[in-house]
């Protein structure tokens, strides 16, 4: 439901109110702010409304919320457009977004509360946990050779396991296109167990520690949850990471009491006009019906309310509520870069990522600023998903971002409607 405002104060160039949630089917900010904001402030916030609507209008997104919270307050919480198109229904405050990647924060949150309880280490050995990762072998440009050592946890973490997705340009594309091994489409198809197994059987991308290399490494991942734990990754998620922070509409799937609230899922490229995804199987299915696969990489779906939730609790060093989640040392480790020096300055470049973009765990983190970096702050810390969902915390701002809709991209990372609201975020958009 909206909640209405309450006290307001003005901070860091954004409005903070005590609740503050404007429900925009057209584009005017439904607020009356307790004490009215400074004009700076005023036009900043319709900035934000007006970059969303301008993204609708020129066919780009079919709708979005962008939510904004600085010092653990709503500083701007917005939905525009539609969550459907075609029916002209529109993007409300619980609507239900396909996570994609952005389920693998959460994965390494699970990961982290095993970390704390002393049930695995970081430097161990995958195959202590997964057997089939004893003898891996590595593709390169002079054949199949062995691994020179075995895969870690860490290794998983940080995807320097030389594990890669099918999509991916990579040494290995070919190989996992051969044995069918994209997780998202077969996630109806096989268990988590089945599938991980079989990836076991493929050559790895690079050797073990030696690249950043995009692809299953948190999939993997959340196999080793299983066999640590002893439950279903999806149970002990749920039990551990996303029950204690009251995420209530984050699941594998869509209950059918929820199901009028998923938004439909879009495609678009340069050349095509914004359509509704046809082949739904290739996406991940239409996400009503519990998966066989329970996959870690990008099997989520969830709200931007419950989502921020999560983004809140790393900001606050792994408690909610009152409640310890996660060690302080656990988000530390998460949000601190934790690639070497060897992979150089721009080790996420096949990504699209500027110098001084490094990798924490299962997330990207802003270690040095350069005249090439996008607008923000050392110490960042931020992912995205494959239908243009995307977050960040700047700990140096105290602020967490979401921008999400539900639009693939035929290049990924080709969307500009996140790019766009951190440049009003951060005062660097050029006035229109």
């Amino acid at each position: 439901m909206p909640m209405t405002p309450r006290k307001a104060v003005l901070r860091g160039g954004l409005l903070i109110a005590g609740s503050l949630v404007a429900i925009l089917g057209a584009a005017s900010v439904a607020a009356e702010p307790a004490i009215r904001p400074s004009k700076s402030t005023a036009d900043q916030l319709e900035q934000i409304s007006a970059v969303v609507r301008r993204q609708i209008e020129a066919g780009l997104i079919p709708g979005a919320i962008v939510y904004i919270a600085e010092r653990g307050k709503p500083a701007y919480f917005a939905a525009q457009g539609f969550a459907d198109l075609e029916a002209r229904k529109p993007v409300s405050s619980d609507t239900i977004f396909r996570l994609y990647s952005m389920t693998k924060p959460l994965t390494c949150a699970a990961v982290m509360t095993l970390y704390d309880e002393g049930l695995i280490g970081l430097d161990d050995p995958v195959k202590s946990y997964l057997p089939e990762f004893s003898r891996m072998t590595v593709r390169t440009p002079s054949g199949i050779v062995e691994a020179n050592r075995d895969l870690t946890i860490r290794d998983l973490l940080t995807h320097t396991s030389g594990l890669s997705y099918e999509v991916t340009n990579s040494a290995v594309s070919a190989d996992y296109r051969d044995a069918d091994v994209f997780a998202i489409r077969n996630r109806q198809a096989e268990s988590l167990e089945s599938h991980v197994k079989r990836l076991a059987r493929l050559p790895l991308a690079s050797q073990p520690g030696a690249a950043w290399t995009y692809g299953e490494s948190m999939g993997v991942l959340g196999r080793v949850v299983e066999v640590a734990s002893g439950e279903t990754f999806r149970t002990y998620l749920k039990r551990r990471v996303l029950e204690p922070l009251d995420m209530r509409d984050t699941d594998f799937f869509v209950p059918r009491e929820k199901a009028g609230r998923l938004m439909q899922l879009y495609t678009k490229s340069p050349t095509t006009a914004l359509a509704k995804a046809q082949d739904l199987a290739q996406y991940g299915g239409s996400y009503l019906m519990p998966p066989m696969l329970e996959y870690g990489g990008a099997g989520l779906v969830g709200t931007t309310e419950d989502y921020m939730k999560f983004a809140q609790m790393l900001l606050d060093k792994g408690s909610h509520g009152g409640r310890r989640i996660l060690s302080s040392k656990s988000v530390r480790l998460m949000t601190t870069n934790a690639l070497p020096e060897a992979l150089g300055d721009q080790p996420l470049a096949a990504s699209g990522r500027a110098p001084g973009v490094g990798f924490g765990f299962c997330g990207l983190v802003v270690a040095r600023r350069s005249g090439e970096s996008p607008p923000g702050n050392v110490g960042e810390y931020a992912w995205g998903g494959w239908a243009s969902t995307n977050f960040w915390i700047d700990p140096k701002r105290d602020l967490a971002g979401l921008v999400m809709t539900q639009v693939i991209p035929d290049v990924p990372g080709s969307g500009t409607l996140y790019d766009e609201v951190r440049q009003v975020v951060y005062g660097t958009a050029p006035q229109r």
